[in-house]
């Protein structure tokens, strides 16, 4: 019932660009009467809780808010951090990074995460079929690069869920444990 020329265009970007899953908007006007509003939403790409509080990770860092809803909307991986961890925004910094390196360099392993449980020495990954990863907490993309060898290496007659768990703490050599024995 309003003119479009009535409109200012600047709240209503403002008002949507409030929502915490609105990367950036841009809202323009189309005379005679079409108002069009293009946004990029951020993807989470993991769940983590801190202090109690579930919160989603997108590609860039940010922390964005959870319910019930959006934890069954969006199945990403979900990052346990061990209690006794300190400095938990550097560690945030360091989860960032890791995953956008997942994600670049080796989408395979994030497509079949589940969960990460970060202690003080060791990250331990979960597949969707329970492998179980080992890592020492530094050094953490050397690693991931050796298992992305590995897996190249035994495919395809193996793939890393024929594994119960897979131990890349020891430097220069991968310790497996098979899930199961034929013949």
């Amino acid at each position: 019932t309003q003119s479009l020329l009535s409109l200012n265009l600047n709240e209503i970007q403002d008002k949507i660009s409030g929502n915490d899953f609105i990367e950036s908007i841009q809202v323009s006007q189309i005379l005679p009467n079409t108002l069009m509003i293009q946004l990029l939403e951020r993807k989470p790409i993991l769940l983590i809780t801190i202090e109690e509080n579930n919160l989603f990770m997108d590609i860039n860092g940010t922390l964005l808010p959870t319910n019930l809803s959006s934890i069954s909307f969006f199945p990403v991986p979900i990052i346990t951090i061990s209690e006794n961890i300190e400095y938990v925004e550097e560690l945030l910094d360091k989860v960032s990074g890791l995953f956008q390196f997942l994600l670049d360099e080796y989408p395979l392993f994030y497509d079949n995460l589940s969960e990460v449980i970060i202690g003080e020495e060791k990250w331990t990954f979960y597949s969707d079929s329970n492998t179980r990863i080992f890592t020492k907490s530094e050094n953490l993309f050397n690693q991931l690069n050796i298992l992305k060898n590995f897996e190249k290496t035994v495919y395809p007659n193996r793939r890393l869920d024929d594994y119960s768990y897979i131990d890349l703490r020891i430097e220069e050599q991968i310790v497996v444990k098979e899930k199961y024995r034929k013949g």
